[in-house]
This record gives structure tokens, C-alpha cells and sequence, in this order.
């Protein structure tokens, strides 16, 4: 009965020292990014480092915020799901949460400078995430 209940035990703790490391090794600074440009849409999607959330947030805020002021998004809020026109009448949609991030760009609705203007956001945040800017 008694080995019974520490094996219990010890296979508990090795599960959850198991996932934890899991977690863990999860946020490494791994970064996968995914750009998808056809006739009619652009779309880009990144997964990175959740601590890396409140820069892409204010590097996007400084790529659409009216003047470059930065006031588009609340950084503190880390959880954005809309679809968005910009003063320029630019529309697109943007779902971001800690470490993830998706943009869609309808070419269709917009002009080719704000196509321009997403797609030069986009890269920026690829420069920011690898560490290049």
C-alpha cells in the first residue's frame, strides 16, 4: 500500500517537473514567422518569446500610430483582436496575445501605399523579433 502511494507520488512530481521544463523550453526565444502574400491578401504570423509582446506592441504602435506617436494599441493590454482603419483609411486585421501575432492586409480594400505601409511594419517587427533593429 505504501509503495503503491510514493510511486503515485514520485511519478506526480516527475510529470510536473516534466511540463514545467516544457514550459520552460518553450519560451527559449524560438521564433517562427509566416508571410503569405497573394493577389489579394497579405498575411503574416509570428510566434516568439512572450516577453518580447510589449515591444512588438510599441513598434507597432510607432508604425501606425498617428504621426509615429504611438498611441494606436494599449501596450498594457497584450490582447488585441479587431479589425482596424487606420486615419489613411488603411483596414486591416490584427489578433495578438503574449507571443503570438497575426496580421491580414485585404489588398483588395486597400491602396497599394497602404499595402506598402503593412508590409513595411511586418518586416519591422521580423527585424525586432531576430534582432536586428
Amino acid at each position: 500500500m505504501k509503495t503503491s502511494f510514493y510511486l503515485t507520488a514520485f511519478c506526480l512530481v516527475s510529470l510536473s517537473i516534466f511540463l514545467l521544463c516544457a514550459k520552460m523550453a518553450n519560451n527559449t526565444g524560438n521564433i517562427s514567422i509566416t508571410v503569405n502574400d497573394t493577389d489579394d491578401n497579405y498575411k503574416f504570423t509570428a510566434s516568439f518569446d512572450p516577453n518580447a509582446t510589449p515591444r512588438v506592441l510599441y513598434y507597432i504602435n510607432k508604425s501606425v500610430g498617428p504621426s509615429g506617436r504611438g498611441d494606436y494599441f494599449d501596450v498594457t493590454t497584450s490582447r488585441i483582436d479587431i479589425t482596424t482603419r487606420l486615419n489613411d483609411h488603411t483596414e486591416f486585421y490584427i489578433k495578438e496575445s503574449p507571443g503570438e501575432l497575426k496580421v491580414v492586409l485585404d489588398k483588395r480594400k486597400n491602396s497599394s501605399s497602404s499595402y506598402l505601409r503593412i508590409k513595411r511594419m511586418c518586416e519591422g517587427i521580423k527585424n525586432l523579433l531576430a534582432g536586428k533593429s
